[in-house]
């Protein structure tokens, strides 16, 4: 059963990670947590992480997975990707930015600076259920 709690939502992201954020955007941090839990439970509602990961793998010209933790899937994806959960969250492109920006500083604190890949692909981390 899945909690509705936001803290499960954003456990593959460190506190650390949201200050450097805020720090970089105009975003306040508990505006951030909220974009980006709504972010992670529409992937969980539709159509699944473990299902769209499954999903990119097999469609997508480059394999977009980096690593596979136990909390959550390291990707790169084309910017398509990104602009349509940006189009179905509705977000400012402040909020967008924000958000995106995240996910970059999460997977460079995870991964390590050089994890981000420098063809176009963008970073997004993917909180398993």
């Amino acid at each position: 059963m899945m909690s509705h709690d936001g803290r499960d939502q954003l456990v593959a992201f460190d506190e650390d990670v949201v200050s450097r954020t805020v720090d970089q955007t105009s975003v306040d941090a508990e505006r951030l947590r909220d974009v980006a839990q709504s972010h992670q439970q529409m992937v969980r509602e539709l159509p699944g992480v473990d299902d769209i990961v499954y999903e990119w793998r097999r469609a997508l010209p480059k394999n977009p997975l980096l690593e596979r933790r136990t909390e959550a899937y390291y990707l790169a994806v084309d910017a398509t990707i990104w602009g349509e959960y940006g189009d179905a969250l509705s977000l400012s492109e402040t909020d967008f930015d924000a958000l995106r920006a995240l996910h970059e500083n999460q997977l460079a604190a995870t991964l390590g600076p050089d994890s981000v890949p420098d063809d176009g692909r963008l970073p997004l981390v993917l909180v398993r259920p």
